[in-house]
């Protein structure tokens, strides 16, 4: 992956106190992967992967625990455990939670830049094989996949949509424009026209996370539980909480890393977002309609819209102002009445610099953190989950443009 010029390319791994349990003591039988560390040992996970073959669980003893059941949470657990590592899953819902609220969209070309979002090509390609696949195994069709029909607010807009589709790098995720008054005769307001925007989809995320819920349940593996981080209990071969024992511990709790007290010194920047669930009174369309806000027909028929951006009232909840702000914005460009069924209020986990943060902790290489997806988990988390899941097992050099030590300027407790 890409490196940030200025830094080292490699940077060794702590040291880890490891278990007699977790690291058998054997001669190496055959060569390591590429890129894995030379040792005397072989890794935790590769014993499970040719012993065991990445059985569940010696009396609570787990390579890994996962605290948080999100989106990042679900995904990093699963992929550990198709690695080969043991894996227990802890977490329960909480208020504000932001999976239960994406709309799971991903959009290669976002904002009012109409800029391409952070390795857009490699990463949504990724996601939608990784979504269809998901599916397949599932019996269930995840991965829904269209473009957006976006109404420019202004002539500003669709000149700088000429300028991105005259650009070979953008050219690719924009389609036809239209001239304005062309949607007139179903309703919807484009008094500067319309463009679209391909290579989109959307992934139903709470279905996807909840499904790999009931997959680790199934296996015993998910404790429905909070986790409180004060209940943790630090141990000179991993950590312990409660009955569990785990050589790691990744915390993939979204917002709640704000509480967190191992990662006060990273820089988040977190967003309290709403969105409305709406039931409309006229003919929908298979579009993904965007102006200021977007509005999406879901495979059930219903409505979604959203979503508003608040950096300062993150201790409110859904509001009565945040929905006249969804419904205002949408009356914008579309003439449909909506009645509201439902409003969701969550709050995303973003950085400072908008870029997802993960890696151990520098004092403390027992606790790691899986974090700071913001609005594009849909998108970043199936390709990040399988990096960082390498970095953990293999101890293959972590991505610096998402590693946490990107922050240095903070002093870690």
């Amino acid at each position: 992956m890409p490196k940030r010029s200025g830094r080292k390319a490699v940077r060794p791994m702590p040291k880890i106190v490891l278990s007699p349990w977790q690291f058998p003591q054997k001669p190496l039988s055959s060569p390591l992967k590429t890129g894995t560390m030379a040792t005397s040992w072989q890794s935790a996970c590769e014993d499970c992967r040719q012993g065991y073959g990445g059985s569940l669980k010696v009396n609570n003893h787990f390579d890994f625990m996962i605290a948080g059941q999100g989106l990042a949470g679900c995904l990093l657990a699963r992929r550990l455990r198709q690695d080969g590592a043991s894996c227990v899953l802890v977490g329960k819902s909480i208020p504000k939670a932001a999976t239960p609220v994406a709309a799971g969209i991903m959009n290669p070309i976002t904002g009012k830049r109409l800029a391409k979002s952070w390795r857009t090509e490699p990463y949504l390609a990724e996601a939608k094989n990784f979504y269809r696949v998901m599916g397949k195994e599932w019996g269930e069709t995840l991965l829904h996949e269209g473009h957006i029909l976006r109404f420019p607010r202004n002539e500003k807009e669709i000149a700088l949509f000429r300028k991105r589709k005259a650009d070979p790098l953008y050219n690719p995720f924009l389609g036809a424009e239209s001239p304005p008054c062309h949607w007139t005769a179903k309703g919807w307001t484009d008094k500067f026209g319309s463009y679209e925007i391909r290579g989109v989809s959307w992934v139903d995320l709470e279905k996807v996370a909840s499904t790999i819920r009931r997959e680790f349940q199934e296996q015993n593996i998910f404790r429905e539980e909070y986790l409180e981080h004060k209940d943790l209990e630090m141990a000179d071969d991993g950590i312990v909480w409660k009955d569990l024992h785990a050589t790691c511990i990744v915390f993939c709790e979204g917002a709640k890393v704000l509480e967190n007290p191992w990662f006060q010194f990273l820089p988040f920047g977190p967003s309290r977002g709403e969105t409305l669930d709406l039931q409309g009174t006229k003919e929908t369309t298979d579009f993904i309609l965007q102006s200021r806000y977007w509005l999406l027909a879901t495979e059930d028929g219903s409505l979604r819209a959203g979503s508003t951006y608040d950096h300062d009232g993150l201790e409110a909840g859904a509001t009565s102002m945040g929905q006249q702000e969804i419904l205002d914005g949408l009356a914008g460009f579309l003439s449909n009445d909506f009645s509201v069924i439902a409003q969701r209020c969550g709050i995303r986990p973003s950085t400072r610099d908008r870029l997802p943060v993960m890696g151990r902790h520098p004092k403390h290489p027992q606790i790691a953190l899986f974090n700071g997806f913001g609005s594009k988990g849909a998108t970043w988390a199936p390709s990040l989950a399988k990096h960082f899941a390498s970095h953990l097992i293999e101890r293959n050099e972590l991505d610096q443009e998402v590693d946490l030590l990107r922050f240095n300027e903070g002093k870690p407790r």
